[in-house]
């Protein structure tokens, strides 16, 4: 379930549309007063600096040469703020001061329940290596799984090693740049650790929603805190996040090596950020502006999914018409024949079996759109020489036909193409994915989740010594009971 989709449901029902529009006039001026950082963001970020590089080279080589891996760490997005979207917090979202409010402690609950954990790639804070093992529950073993089939069917496999990246998980600007030193400070020692191997390390982000956020803020902190680091991030992928000018520049960092911006119009969360400075609402791409270019190392990528009608389907001479690629129409997928299936905000992430947000109906179930990236983000890079950097090209996954279409965003002419995973093996995928399939995830038993963890929260407001406990990252002994075996509704 995506926690930004039931955000845009709730903000729906509170502001009516002419509600919203002079909300928005009004903070017009407010946003002129934010933060100094935020105005001008070439300021150093107030974190502790250290100028000392924290990750040397190895002195002695082996006899042996390095064999070179790839570190691939996914960064999940936001947790919910469904419960917590009322004046006082609107406020607290538009100023940044989260610090020590309720939706700050409910957060810290969700976000160590690893019930939550059940439908993406996500574990605890912080940097750890996924344990691959196929077994009911274990979502980050299907995306490791997943990338790494899909890239050795593709030929472009490496020596990979998966990982997922545990952040606060909060609305906060400020969150974002704290948990990015600290991805920072646990890149650099993994990246120790596997040199002293033997290894040659590389590292790929791909970083969903807000997460994305917390990777470009990397830079900043390589800048302001650890200026001698070595590290760098050979490819940053961006799924869905919001491009928000308070850390857009960020990208022509020399930290970052190849970016990819994947995003897809049907995402109706991505462009919804009321919070950032100096904009209303954040962006889908990355757009040129007075002291900011966009680097010729950026890819700006629209992801697309089209599926035939049922009436295409069941008519044999309409079928043959829908894939007929000299017809405008059709490249475009602007026919009777097509409809345009794009992915929402949770299917770019989730798996299918997450309760809510992602149709049982949508052409890539149970996977999540993100699962064609290494196969996108690799071609578009071959193809990006015959684009102009500003070009955003559009990558038409079409199952049906078992194909995928590059095409620049204006032009009906196919650049290339690219098959789509063979049906044999997409089943032999699925069903090995489907073992991670968990057992009593249905909408009721996770709102109940969302629902201890505000109680827990508001108890431990009310009481200071245990509001310490939740602070630390300790769990009482109730909690940690319901959290193990989870509220059980027999309705569900």
């Amino acid at each position: 379930m995506s926690f930004e989709d039931i955000t845009v449901k709730k903000l729906s029902s509170l502001f009516t549309r002419a509600g919203t529009v002079v909300l928005l006039a009004l903070f017009c001026g407010m946003k002129i007063t934010q933060s100094y950082h935020q105005l001008y963001p070439n300021q150093p970020v107030l974190v502790s600096k250290e100028s000392k590089n924290i990750c040397p080279l190895p002195d002695s080589p082996k006899n042996e040469p390095p064999k070179d891996i790839w570190l691939t760490v996914f960064v999940h997005g936001i947790m919910s703020v469904k419960p917590h979207i009322n004046w006082n917090n609107f406020m607290n979202f538009f100023k940044d001061k989260v610090e020590g409010t309720l939706y700050e402690k409910t957060v810290q609950l969700i976000r160590e329940d690893s019930f939550f954990f059940k439908n993406q790639a996500m574990q605890y804070r912080g940097l750890h290596e996924i344990d691959l093992e196929l077994k009911e529950g274990n979502a980050c073993a299907s995306m490791g799984y997943m990338y790494d089939e899909i890239i050795k069917h593709y030929g472009i496999a490496r020596n990979n090693k998966y990982y997922t990246f545990g952040w606060s998980g909060l609305l906060s600007a400020k969150a974002r740049i704290q948990d990015a030193k600290d991805l920072f400070e646990q890149l650099e020692k993994e990246v120790c650790k596997l040199k002293k191997e033997n290894y040659t390390p590389h590292i790929r982000l791909v970083s969903y929603s807000h997460g994305g956020n917390v990777a470009l803020n990397l830079a900043l902190i390589h800048k302001d805190n650890f200026p001698n680091s070595n590290l760098f991030i050979d490819e940053l992928v961006l799924v869905g996040t919001p491009i928000v000018q308070e850390s857009d520049y960020l990208i022509n960092d020399p930290i970052f090596g190849k970016v990819f911006n994947v995003y897809s119009l049907k995402d109706r969360v991505q462009p919804l950020d009321l919070f950032a400075a100096n904009q209303l609402f954040s962006e889908r791409i990355f757009r040129p502006r007075k002291g900011f270019e966009v680097p010729k190392k950026l890819v700006q990528v629209q992801l697309k999914v089209t599926r035939c009608k049922e009436s295409t389907i069941k008519n044999t001479k309409k079928f043959k018409h829908s894939k007929n690629l000299s017809n405008p129409s059709v490249v475009y997928g602007r026919t009777k024949l097509l409809r345009d299936c794009s992915p929402g905000h949770s299917e770019l992430w989730f798996f299918g079996w997450t309760p809510m947000n992602y149709r049982k109906k949508f052409p890539m179930y149970p996977l999540p759109a993100a699962a064609m990236i290494p196969v996108i983000t690799y071609h578009a890079d071959k193809i990006r020489k015959d684009f102009k950097p500003e070009t955003t090209i559009i990558a038409d996954i079409r199952p049906q036909h078992n194909v995928v279409l590059f095409r620049e965003r204006l032009s009906n002419k196919i650049h290339s193409t690219v098959p789509y995973i063979p049906q044999k093996k997409l089943g032999q995928i699925t069903d090995l994915i489907m073992r991670c399939k968990p057992e009593l995830y249905t909408p009721g038993i996770y709102g109940k989740h969302i629902e201890f963890a505000i109680k827990r929260a508001d108890m431990f407001m009310k009481t200071p010594p245990t509001n310490q406990a939740i602070t630390s990252g300790a769990q009482p002994p109730a909690a940690q009971q319901y959290l193990k075996q989870g509220p059980i509704d027999s309705t569900d």
